[in-house]
């Protein structure tokens, strides 16, 4: 053919044959695919780290490397993740420890309110022998640690019914709670508690088979509470942790320098997830306010009336719970703030 045009099939053909080329090219390029799921709606502090987790993966590793991401539940839901990420239906998430409370007592420490109320300070101890703790226990699931996420500052309360102001405020109220704790403390108050996925509240509320319920800000609004709820009371309670979790046997199956990888990428995104639930809790608090809502920040003074009514009670229920590996993490989080 040396000398002549090609002709119009064979150049269709060529240039087909190289597109598909470069696709099988592309699309092999991938060593590894990672199944990446969170359950938090988006606009929330999870979910913007859960895809910049991604993004860094993807980008860190040239691309060699592939996230799939399933965000708002679409995989996996709160009720679910962590028995997904055992059976490696996901091969990494971002969730609550505090669900894994029923069979590990010791992981709902951070439910315990004024514990710790800075989640830049709790990241530093997260790095230490806490965070080795809580790793441990989460190892018992075939599951670990490999990073860390927050959800945003608990417990803020809302309800349809009037003003909380001080706990006494909460009697009467018929309220989703937050954990185990949450729901001890709501009964020592005079409130009747409900175990309700965070899904659901918004009808419930709705329907007035909820006065309420007990959420972060982050739930409060990103699952729309507000516009079902008049009353708001909002304090920066306990930054909740939400560990960024891998399926144990798939990690290990991996190659050291795709873990080294991985590890360095969701390490990266920690900075900005702190800023983030920060921002996030002065943001939500102007965002209802401009809604209508009645939005309460209780005063120092109000504050100590809470921590006074909710910690020694709350820490005592742990300690009953978690034995004696909820005393080392008690001593863990006491031992760093001296």
């Amino acid at each position: 053919m040396r000398g002549k045009k090609l002709s119009a099939a064979v150049l269709t053909a060529v240039i087909s044959g190289a597109a598909l080329a470069a696709t099988s090219h592309t699309a092999s390029a991938a060593d590894l695919t990672v199944r990446l799921a969170w359950y938090m709606p988006p606009n929330t502090a999870v979910a913007d780290q859960g895809q910049e987790i991604a993004d860094k993966i993807k980008s860190m590793s040239h691309g060699s490397i592939d996230v799939q991401t399933f965000p708002s539940g679409s995989l996996l839901k709160e009720s679910n993740i962590g028995q997904g990420v055992a059976n490696n239906t996901a091969n990494m998430v971002i969730s609550g420890m505090h669900w894994w409370s029923n069979q590990a007592p010791a992981l709902q420490w951070d439910t315990i309110p004024f514990l710790v109320d800075d989640a830049s300070s709790l990241l530093k101890k997260l790095h230490g022998p806490l965070g080795q703790d809580v790793n441990h226990e989460l190892n018992r699931f075939g599951t670990q640690v490999i990073g860390w996420s927050f959800y945003g500052y608990a417990l803020s309360y809302i309800n349809n019914k009037h003003p909380v102001k001080v706990p006494s405020d909460l009697k009467g109220l018929k309220l989703r709670s937050e954990g185990k704790l949450s729901a001890q403390f709501l009964k020592s108050q005079g409130a009747t508690p409900v175990a309700m996925d965070s899904s659901e509240v918004y009808t419930a509320m709705q329907r007035g088979t909820l006065d309420g319920g007990v959420s972060g800000l982050s739930s409060i609004v990103s699952r729309k509470w507000y516009e079902v709820g008049k009353y708001v009371t909002a304090i920066h309670y306990a930054p909740l942790v939400y560990p960024v979790q891998v399926n144990r046997q798939w990690w290990m199956s991996l190659k050291p320098e795709q873990r080294d990888l991985i590890k360095k990428a969701v390490a990266s995104t920690e900075g900005d997830a702190v800023a983030a639930i920060e921002k996030e809790f002065k943001h939500d608090i102007a965002l209802m306010k401009k809604n209508g809502n009645q939005v309460y920040r209780p005063t120092n003074a109000q504050l100590k009336t809470w921590q006074e009514a909710t910690q020694a009670q709350a820490r005592k229920n742990y300690l009953k719970d978690a034995g004696a590996k909820g005393k080392k993490i008690l001593h863990d989080i006491d031992a760093s703030s001296k």
